[in-house]
């Protein structure tokens, strides 16, 4: 990866952006860089691990593509500094460089580039079947140990995107960064996923229309629940 060709991806990835929406933010600007670069290391790293034939193969097809993170993160932000002078200087690009090593290393990210190339420029990045659901609240109640000690009438946006049908990626604005889980268990209408991280577990009840109607967060480790209501 060099900057000319990361100068490529993001030209093409940002005219494609700007002809669907019309307009462009500077926030949609750094999103992409970040985005973009991001998808990029993915998939050399998947491409590295997917032709290895032995475990030590794909042990050091990890290792090289961990070594090229910090030349990717470069190229994709120089590039930006070059494309977009008046928008992106150094200072969005030292935010950048920490932001993709960040993302890399979190599970759901390659969830979560699924949804977004799809949402925002209309193409998959694989094969894999997802769907999002928005769920508007404007009700909740907490539970500690069991016992209701809150009940608040504030606007919560819960994006539950469902991953085929054993896994979903769950974030709650403001309150909550994207977490993925699995199907742990089901019982009629309502589904229990288990966050890989396991001090997040997601109860989802639908109704009759197979629309979202409640959603529970449960953080175990601190014997907490809180219930979300539309």
């Amino acid at each position: 990866m060099d900057k000319t060709e990361a100068k490529r991806i993001l030209s093409s990835s940002i005219s494609n952006l700007h002809a669907r929406r019309g307009q462009l933010t500077n926030s949609d600007l750094e999103a992409e860089v970040i985005n973009n670069a991001c998808l990029y290391y993915l998939k050399q790293q998947k491409n590295s691990t997917a032709s290895a034939k032995s475990i030590e193969e794909m042990f050091m097809g990890v290792l090289n593509t961990t070594q090229n993170l910090l030349p990717v993160s470069k190229a994709f932000t120089d590039a930006a500094c070059e494309l977009f002078p008046d928008y992106y200087t150094a200072k969005e690009a030292i935010i950048a460089m920490n932001g993709i090593q960040q993302n890399v290393a979190w599970e759901g990210m390659w969830d979560f580039l699924r949804d977004y190339f799809e949402s925002n420029h209309g193409y998959k990045i694989d094969n894999v079947e997802s769907n999002t659901t928005i769920f508007y609240s404007n009700r909740h109640q907490r539970f500690e140990n069991g016992i209701m000690v809150s009940e608040s009438e504030v606007e919560r946006t819960i994006n539950i995107n469902f991953i085929e049908e054993n896994e979903v990626v769950v974030g709650i604005a403001p309150s909550l960064s994207p977490k993925k889980a699995y199907l742990d268990s089901e019982s009629g209408n309502t589904k229990q996923f288990k966050g890989y991280d396991p001090d997040y577990l997601f109860t989802i009840a639908f109704d009759e229309f197979e629309e979202v109607d409640k959603f529970i967060l449960e953080m175990p480790n601190r014997n907490l629940r809180i219930e979300y209501f539309e």
